[in-house]
C-alpha cells in the first residue's frame, strides 16, 4: 500500500483517520450536490462507506485514497480507484472506476486534475488496467473538464446507482499509451 507523491500532493492509502474528513466534504451542499442523489451523506452511511474504503484496500490493495498536501498534510480532498461495477455500460474487460472530489477550499488549483492524473497513471502501470471509467453527473462540468484532460472520451449516458443521470468517459490503455509516446515526442 504504497503512497502516490506527486510535486504537490501526497496520494495516501485509505485510513481511519480519513473517516472525519469524508464526513465534513459530504454534509458540505458544494460537494454533495454531484453524488449520488444529491443528500448529504448521513453519519451511518458515512460509516459504512469508510469502512468499504478500509476493506477493499484490505480485498485489493488498492482504493480510495485521501489527497494531502505535501509539505503540510492537510486533507485536501479523495482519489479513488475502484473495480469498475456492472452498472457502468462501458466496463468489460479488466476496467477500473476512477473518481475525486475536493473540499471546495481547493478548487480551481488543478489539484484534482494533478491528482487523478497520478491515479490514472498508476492503474495503467501498477495494476495494468486495460481500461479507466469515470461517471459523473451532467451539471459536473468541472469533472468533465478533469475526465478529458486525463484523456477520456465521452461513451454516452446511463442512471446511475440513485437514479441520477451520469455520463461515462472511458480511456483505454492503448489510447494511454499513445498519448504519452506523443508527449515524449516520439
Amino acid at each position: 500500500m504504497r503512497v502516490l507523491t506527486t510535486e504537490r500532493l501526497l496520494l495516501v492509502p485509505w485510513q481511519d483517520r480519513f473517516r472525519d474528513d469524508v464526513a465534513r466534504l459530504t454534509s458540505d451542499p458544494r460537494v454533495y450536490r454531484f453524488l449520488g442523489n444529491g443528500r448529504p451523506w448521513d453519519p451511518g452511511f458515512v460509516d459504512q462507506r469508510h469502512r468499504a474504503y478500509l476493506e477493499h484496500w484490505s480485498q485489493h490493495g488498492f482504493g480510495w485514497r485521501g489527497v494531502l498536501d505535501v509539505t503540510s498534510e492537510e486533507f485536501l480532498g479523495v482519489a479513488a480507484l475502484n473495480y469498475a461495477g456492472s452498472q457502468i455500460p462501458a466496463s468489460g474487460g479488466r476496467a477500473f472506476e476512477i473518481g475525486w472530489w475536493l473540499d471546495p477550499r481547493y478548487w480551481k488549483r488543478g489539484i484534482a486534475l494533478e491528482a487523478a492524473t497520478a491515479v490514472r497513471d498508476d492503474a495503467f502501470v501498477g495494476l495494468r488496467a486495460e481500461r479507466l471509467v469515470a461517471q459523473f453527473q451532467p451539471a459536473n462540468s468541472a469533472s468533465e473538464r478533469i475526465a478529458a484532460r486525463l484523456g477520456m472520451r465521452l461513451q454516452g449516458e446511463a442512471v446511475g446507482a440513485a437514479g441520477e443521470a451520469i455520463r461515462i468517459c472511458v480511456l483505454e490503455r492503448r489510447a494511454w499509451e499513445e498519448d504519452r509516446v506523443a508527449a515524449a515526442g516520439g
